[in-house]
């Protein structure tokens, strides 16, 4: 880690590298089980199960609105004060939930009918049950991570993820089809719940204590704003092809979707988690809260965009070898999707950077502008276009907002544009320069193109170890740092 970092750092520079490691080890871990499972259900199950399962979770996005209110963030800036908020948290959030509940089930039939699936209607109520379960963890979840137990966090995650996924894995292999999907899900969330508040006991009273709901309402009400137009951004591709396009094509694309998606949870996801109690343990020195997010975030894009940057080379023989032919007609899809998720990787700590300054209003008011620029790039993409031109639509609203957007959470601090283009354009460089062997092994030799795994190896052991080299020749401070947060995992 550069001597600066320490200097603007110590001693949370250590918190966040523990941090950073044990959750970036959990979703690792997470995420391999999810593929491994992924595969299984590929070959098990059909694309429109999968488009239709995206459907029940597009249907489910008015009501999911509802909760998202940001309580487990207001919760960790009350600090000290934790315990007095708690209760009327805990209330507040679950009351919340219970209403998403009925909003989903009266909604149901309405779903069905526009997207013409009757069996929307079930799988609804399966999720529905999912709600409660949820929410009632908001206050352990807070306590956990206000305190940095991101071992505790980590640990819970990854089982929970392994479990879930088991579940889904057995109900397809007995023929369940896309209930697979749904049924375990309640059942590990029951047991997360009860493993949460073993760990993090908080005393709550049966009294809501609807006077702090008031308090805590401002707040909210800008973080709700913020989560609906994100989570309305984050559906409307599945919407807009949902409207326009037959449920396999739906199942194609959401197949994509996901795993591009989870090229960014890997890392940004989790540094998101770590760095926001630490940037908001900063909030009154700006110099060194920024001084924290632009190396964290650096580190985080080059561990990222060569990730992302694989998977859009190798998306063709990675369905081909890895998800069976069926799937094939999803690599195009995965191929842009990914380089949309490269430019991402920053959007969702640029958030939680406005967020830890206090600035909930101004990163609400991001959030409608990118959701309705993206929403009307997808929809007119889907209803004159094809699937394939919704993920270049997916691909330009990411390069026009999320760069922008973080140059507006680091700038009062003293950030520049030098910042923003310090974050992407090495890795990126780096990373096209490393990939540049493979690229030119497939085009040289045909044969590599039909040889699946051969290719996939090929890619991967002359990548690795180029990118590796060439990080610590051009950027030995990024690459000492990001070493630094690896070194608690590694070890």
């Amino acid at each position: 880690m550069t001597q600066n970092f320490e200097t603007a750092l110590s001693p949370l520079a250590r918190g966040t590298s523990r941090g950073f490691a044990w959750m970036a080890g959990q979703t690792l871990g997470s995420q391999t089980a999810l593929l491994i499972g992924r595969i299984f259900l590929a070959r098990l199950l059909m694309p429109r199960d999968f488009g239709l399962i995206a459907l029940a979770y597009m249907a489910v996005v008015p009501a999911t609105m509802l909760r998202q209110t940001g309580m487990v963030k207001i919760l960790i800036q009350k600090g000290e004060h934790f315990n007095r908020w708690a209760n009327a948290g805990f209330w507040m959030d679950l009351s919340l939930g219970l209403l998403a509940v009925g909003v989903m089930l009266i909604s149901a039939p309405l779903a069905a009918d526009i997207f013409h699936a009757p069996p929307l209607l079930p799988l609804l109520a399966v999720i529905a049950t999912t709600v409660p379960l949820d929410d009632c963890v908001t206050v352990p979840l807070a306590r956990l991570t206000m305190d940095l137990r991101f071992r505790e966090l980590a640990l819970v995650g990854v089982t929970y993820n392994i479990f879930t996924m088991a579940g889904s894995v057995a109900c397809a292999y007995l023929g369940l089809g896309v209930y697979s999907f749904v049924l375990p899900v309640p059942i590990g969330l029951a047991l997360r719940a009860l493993v949460m508040w073993r760990l993090a006991p908080v005393r709550l009273a049966l009294h809501p204590q609807l006077h702090r709901w008031r308090a805590m309402a401002a707040d909210s009400a800008r973080l709700l704003g913020t989560g609906v137009f994100t989570l309305f951004q984050g559906m409307a591709n599945i919407l807009a092809l949902g409207l326009f396009w037959p449920q396999a094509v739906v199942g194609f694309y959401s197949f994509a979707g996901n795993l591009a998606a989870q090229m960014v949870q890997l890392f940004a996801v989790n540094l998101a988690a770590v760095l926001f109690p630490v940037l908001s343990a900063l909030k009154h020195e700006p110099p060194r809260q920024m001084t924290a997010f632009v190396h964290s975030t650096r580190a985080l894009a080059l561990l990222g965009v060569p990730l992302c940057l694989g998977g859009a080379v190798l998306a063709h023989p990675l369905m081909a070898a890895v998800f069976g032919a069926k799937w094939l007609p999803a690599a195009p899809l995965l191929q842009v999707l990914a380089l949309a998720a490269a430019v991402n990787l920053a959007a969702l700590p640029a958030g939680n950077l406005m967020q830890a300054q206090g600035r909930f209003h101004l990163n609400m008011q991001w959030s409608i502008a990118s959701a309705i620029l993206f929403a009307a790039l997808v929809f007119t993409a889907a209803k004159w276009g094809n699937p394939l031109l919704v993920a270049t639509a997916e691909l330009l609203g990411a390069v026009l907002i999320v760069p922008a957007r973080l140059f507006a959470a680091i700038r009062p601090s003293g950030g520049r544009i030098v910042d923003v283009a310090g974050i992407y354009l090495p890795p990126l460089l780096l990373s096209t320069a490393a990939l540049a062997p493979a690229a030119a092994g497939e085009f040289f030799c045909p044969w590599l193109q039909v040889q699946h795994w051969i290719e996939i190896a090929f890619a991967v052991v002359t990548a690795l170890p180029i990118y590796v080299l060439l990080v610590r020749r051009f950027r030995r401070s990024d690459f000492d740092e990001l070493m630094e947060h690896l070194r608690p995992m590694l070890g």
